[in-house]
This record gives C-alpha cells, structure tokens and sequence, in this order.
C-alpha cells in the first residue's frame, strides 16, 4: 500500500496549486481530457521523440487518459503555459503475464510553434512527473534485465506530445465553435524510466508510443 500513497499524494500535490489558482482568480480555467493509445517500443526516447518506433517484441499495448488543468500562463517568464495533470492507464500485457493499471502525476509545458511557409500551428508539450503501475511490463522488465537489474513500480514519467490543433480549419472550427475550446489530434509518447538508477538499481525505462486526441474547455 506505500507506493501507491505515494502516487496519490504526489498526484494531490501537483494538482492542488492549480484548483486553488482558479478559485482565487475567480475565472473559468481551462482544462483538458486526453484520450491515448500507445504501443510498446524499443526505441530510445531521443529517436523516439523524431517518431522513431520499433515495436516491442509483446507487442503490449497501452490505454491512457489524462485530466489537466492551466495554472501559469508563462514558465519563468516565457511563453509556455504550464498544465497540472493526473491520469489513469491500462496496459494489455497480450497473455505474458495479468494485465496492469496505473496512475500518473505531472507537470506539463506547452509551446504553440507556427509550421514554416504557412500560417498552421503545432502544439509541442513536455510533460515530467511520476509514473505508478500495479506490475511491472514485460518490455520494461526485460530492459532492465539486459543490467542484470530490476525495475520498480515507481518511475520517473516523462510525456511528449506533438498535437494539431483542429479549429485552425474552418470546417471544424464550424462544428465544434462554442463547445470547446480546443480539439487536438496529435502523437504521444508514455516514457518510463529510472533517471540512471534514481528510482531502480540500474538505468533503464520503457516507451509507449501512439496517438490521441484531446479536448480543452
């Protein structure tokens, strides 16, 4: 039962200053619901950050969604509005052993960068937290075994996203105007991992990768 206490206070943590900034801004927030399905890869995060994906020899697979909420619209002074975030995942473990649930915690930088030569934007996020699962995946336990180490539940998390923001395009904008703020589609990447063995006792992670859609209100 500690580790996932520490997983629920962290996620309290995180989430806590960004209720409170809304409530004493007294103005609507905007949050966000992410929905995501990834699958497990071999390859390493820098690559797999440029969309690189070799696929796991599993073949497991990955369910997630995320709540967050804007609480800065700058990171020290710059222009990266800055998100508190907490979600649930689901990772099919394909029969090698029981399927696992998880929860993460984390912080999240935004940047809107413009596509060269048009006037359509990207939305870029890099997301640093916590990440607890029930067990840990076959994927991740055979690259920590490569050491001759093992994995923990309780990793450092880090998210990337790449999103296409839909209301950019007139047609969309049309039916969704009102409703939402914002609708993205994009790429994500779930990465697990030990900080060079400050969580575990070697370094060592995992890679989820895939696509999703969120929602902002």
């Amino acid at each position: 039962m500690r580790l996932p206490c520490i997983a629920l206070a962290i996620s309290t943590l995180f989430a806590a200053p960004a209720f409170a900034q809304s409530a004493a801004d007294g103005e609507p927030s905007l949050d966000s619901f992410r929905m995501y399905w990834t699958k497990s890869s071999e390859t390493d995060l820098v690559t797999g950050f440029a969309g690189d994906f070799d696929a796991s020899k599993e073949s497991n697979y990955l369910i997630g969604a995320n709540l967050g909420r804007q609480f800065s619209d700058t990171l020290f002074g710059l222009p990266f509005p800055m998100t508190a975030n907490v979600g649930l995942q689901y990772i099919n473990e394909r029969g090698y052993q029981p399927d696992i649930y998880g929860v993460t915690a984390f912080i999240k930088a935004h940047y809107d960068l413009r596509v060269p030569w048009t006037q359509k934007k990207i939305r870029l996020g890099l997301g640093e937290g916590l990440s607890y699962l029930s067990r840990i995946p076959m994927s991740e336990q055979r690259d920590f075994a490569k050491k001759g180490a093992e994995s923990e539940k309780l990793l450092n998390y880090l998210e990337w996203t790449v999103d296409l923001p839909l209301r950019q395009f007139p047609a969309i904008d049309a039916l969704i105007q009102n409703r939402i703020e914002e609708l993205n589609v994009g790429f994500i990447v779930f990465h697990r991992s030990s900080v060079f063995g400050l969580f575990a006792e070697s370094k060592g992670g995992v890679n989820f990768m895939g696509f999703g859609i969120e929602a902002r209100f």
